[in-house]
């Protein structure tokens, strides 16, 4: 059971988003669909999320997990 457990916390797919002021942060997600100064569109299991703004850059980008950088101005969710 305590081994269940432990292999749940490491294979856990539920994604994260965190937002900040001028930051994102956002884990466990599928695919990265498009990234550009004022535009991001990221896809999970469920939906796909389209952020828009100013100057967004990548800071950090390792595996299912990224930070951008800028002003956010929406969010649009499309489910499937």
């Amino acid at each position: 059971m305590i081994l269940d457990n432990i292999k749940n916390v490491f294979q856990n797919n539920e994604y994260a988003i965190n937002l900040t002021d001028n930051q994102i942060y956002i884990t466990n997600y599928e695919k990265l669909l498009s990234i550009t100064d004022n535009q991001i569109i990221i896809k999970f299991m469920h939906f796909i999320m389209q952020i828009k703004g100013l100057n967004f850059k990548i800071v950090k980008m390792i595996d299912s997990e990224v930070l951008f950088n800028g002003q956010i101005e929406s969010i649009i969710y499309s489910y499937k």
